[in-house]
C-alpha cells in the first residue's frame, strides 16, 4: 500500500473556523503590507463573501485523496483562488474603488489562498483503505429473510393455482395476458392479491408477505403515492412472485394529444403539457406541493379525476419497478395502456437516491475506486438509471460505446447530449476536485465491469476526467474504445501533463473542426 497522508486538522469544523480566521486577519495584514490605514468593516465583509463560495464550490477542507496529498492540495486551493479571485473582482467593479480598495483586496486574496494552504499542508500518515472492490457482471447472493440468501428465500409459485383464482372482476385483457404469459409452473405458493391502493391500515407499511401474484387494478398513472404504493405491493410478493399493472406511457400521452389539438394547435398545446405534468414537478420541493391533496381540485376541474393524473414513460415505469426489486418480464398494448408484468428477483435498492429532478447525482467509479456522485443535466427518462443491466444484455453496445436501442432517452435528451449540455454540471464536480479537467469519463460500476481486469487496474490509478476523448459512428465497436482508452490511462501514467494537453487538442479538434457530435 502507498503512503498516505491526511491532514493534521483534518476535522472540516476546527478547519473551517481556522479558515474563517485567516479570512479575517487577511485584511488587516494587507494593510500592514501597503501601510495604509486598518481596512473598514466593506473590505472584511467583501473578504468573507468571496471565501464562502470558494469554500462551497471546491470543497478544499476535505482532502478527498490521501494518496495524493500535495496534488490535489495545490488543485483544490488555486480552484478555490480563482472562484475568490473573480467574485472579488466582481464586487470590486459593482461597488467601485472607493467603497473597495483595489490593491488591498487582491493582496487580501493572494494571503487568504497561502496562508490557508499553510494550514492545510500540515500532514500525518494514515492507514486507509485503498478504495473498494470491482462489481464483478456476476450477481451474488443478496441477504433475505432471517439471514438467508435470496436464492432460498424463493417461493415456488404454482401458476395454475393462481391463474384459477383471478378476480372476477378483472378485465378480460388483463386477465388474458396473465394467463399467456405467466409461466407454467407448479409449487405451494398460490395467493393472489388484487387491490386499487394501499389498504388504509397499511399505510404505515405492513410485513412482507408471500403472495405469488398481485395485481394492480388502479392505473400507475392515477396513483398518488406512487412510490408507497409501488413498495407496499412488492413487500407482499414473494422472492420470484410476479406483479401486474396497467399504465399509459408518455408517447401514448402525446398521440392523444396530437389527435385533441391538431396542426398549429399542438405546439402550445405540447408546451403547456411539459410544462404542468414534467417540468414543475422535476423540481426538488415543488413536487410535494404538487401532488399533494390539497391541490386535488385542479384534477377535478381540469379532468374530472380524483388523483393527480401523472406522466409515466415506459423507461420510468420499468425503472421504478426494477427498484423495489421487480425484473419486467412481458408488457402488452391495451388501447390507449400497456398492461406489465414483472417478477421479483431481488430486494429494493438501498441507498441510492434515484434519478428524478432536472439535475442529477450519479454513482461513478472514481480514483483508487471509490465510489463518487458527478452531476449531470438529466437526459433520461427518471429511475432509468436502474436499467442499465437489462439494457446492455437485451441490445448491447454501439460503435460509439452507448448502449443500443436505448429506450430511456427523453425526446430533448438526444439534443442535449449531441452539444454536451448534460455535461455542464460537471464543472461543479471538478472543482471539487472528484474529476480533472482532461481524462478518460468517469464510468457507472456496471459498465465499467465491462471492461477487462487489466483496464480496471489502469483505470483506478487516474482520477476520472470532465472532457474525453471522443467518439463516433466510425470507432469500431467497444474493443476500439477500450484500446482508444486504454492508450490515454498508459500515456497519462508516463506524462500526465503533456497527455492530457495533447487530448485537450484532440478533443477540441475534433468538436470544432470535425464536428463531431455525442449520440
Amino acid at each position: 500500500m502507498k503512503d498516505r497522508f491526511v491532514p493534521i486538522v483534518s476535522n472540516q469544523v476546527v478547519r473551517l473556523t481556522l479558515g474563517l480566521a485567516v479570512v479575517v486577519a487577511s485584511p488587516f495584514v494587507a494593510a500592514r503590507i501597503l501601510q495604509v490605514g486598518a481596512p473598514g468593516w466593506e473590505l472584511i465583509l467583501a473578504s468573507v463573501i468571496c471565501w464562502l463560495p470558494a469554500v462551497y464550490l471546491t470543497d478544499k477542507y476535505r482532502h478527498k485523496y490521501p494518496q495524493r496529498f500535495f496534488t490535489y492540495l495545490a488543485a483544490s486551493h488555486l480552484k478555490a483562488a480563482g472562484v475568490m479571485a473573480f467574485a472579488a473582482l466582481t464586487l470590486w467593479l459593482i461597488v467601485g474603488s472607493d467603497v473597495l480598495p483595489g490593491k488591498q483586496l487582491a493582496l487580501t486574496i493572494v494571503l487568504i489562498t497561502i496562508v490557508d494552504a499553510l494550514i492545510s499542508s500540515l500532514r500525518r500518515r494514515a492507514q486507509l483503505p485503498s478504495g473498494v472492490a470491482r462489481q464483478e457482471p456476476a450477481e451474488t447472493p443478496t441477504p433475505g429473510r432471517n439471514g438467508t440468501t435470496v436464492e432460498q428465500d424463493r417461493i415456488a409459485v404454482d401458476s395454475g393455482a393462481v391463474l384459477s383464482r383471478l378476480d372476477s372482476q378483472l378485465s378480460p385483457a388483463l386477465v388474458d395476458f396473465l394467463r399467456a404469459n405467466l409461466p407454467s409452473s407448479e409449487g405451494r405458493e398460490s395467493e393472489v392479491i388484487v387491490l386499487d391502493d394501499i389498504p388504509p391500515e397499511k399505510n404505515g407499511g405492513g410485513e412482507s408477505g408471500k403472495a405469488a401474484l398481485l395485481v394492480g387494478r388502479t392505473s400507475l398513472n392515477r396513483v398518488s403515492r406512487l412510490n408507497l404504493f409501488l413498495k407496499y405491493c412488492t413487500s407482499q410478493v414473494g422472492m420470484g412472485g410476479y406483479v401486474a399493472f396497467r399504465y399509459t406511457p408518455l408517447d401514448e400521452v402525446y398521440a392523444q394529444l396530437r389527435r385533441r389539438y391538431p396542426g398549429v394547435l399542438y405546439g402550445p398545446a405540447y408546451a403547456a403539457h411539459f410544462l404542468w405534468h414534467r417540468a414543475i414537478p422535476k423540481f426538488p420541493w415543488v413536487d410535494k406541493v404538487y401532488f399533494s391533496r390539497p391541490l386535488s381540485w385542479i384534477d377535478r376541474v381540469v379532468g374530472g379525476e380524483r388523483r393527480r393524473n401523472r406522466v409515466l414513460s415506459r423507461a420510468e415505469a420499468w425503472g421504478r419497478l426494477a427498484f423495489y426489486g421487480m425484473e419486467v418480464v412481458a408488457e402488452q398494448v391495451d388501447g390507449p395502456e400497456r398492461i406489465i408484468l414483472a417478477r421479483r428477483s431481488g430486494p429494493p435498492i438501498e441507498n441510492r437516491k434515484p434519478s428524478y429532478y432536472a439535475v442529477v447525482a450519479l454513482e461513478k467509479v472514481g480514483l483508487d475506486g471509490e465510489r463518487i456522485r458527478l452531476h449531470k443535466v438529466r437526459s433520461m427518462y427518471p429511475f432509468s438509471e436502474f436499467l442499465q443491466k437489462a439494457i446492455f444484455e437485451s441490445h448491447g453496445l454501439s460503435t460509439t460505446g452507448k448502449f443500443k436501442n436505448d429506450f430511456r432517452i427523453t425526446e430533448y435528451g438526444k439534443l442535449f447530449r449531441r452539444h454536451w449540455i448534460d455535461e455542464l454540471p460537471g464543472l461543479f464536480d471538478w472543482l471539487r476536485g472528484d474529476i480533472k479537467l482532461v481524462g478518460m469519463r468517469a464510468t457507472s460500476p456496471h459498465f465499467l465491469s465491462l471492461y477487462p481486469q487489466e483496464f480496471y487496474d489502469l483505470y483506478i490509478q487516474i482520477k476520472p476526467g470532465l472532457i474525453p476523448p471522443i467518439f463516433d459512428e466510425s470507432t469500431g465497436g467497444f474493443e476500439k474504445i477500450v484500446e482508444v482508452e486504454q492508450t490515454y490511462l498508459q500515456r497519462y501514467i508516463e506524462a500526465p501533463l503533456r497527455t492530457d494537453v495533447q487530448y485537450f487538442w484532440y478533443t477540441f479538434r475534433d468538436i470544432f473542426l470535425r464536428k463531431v457530435r455525442s449520440h
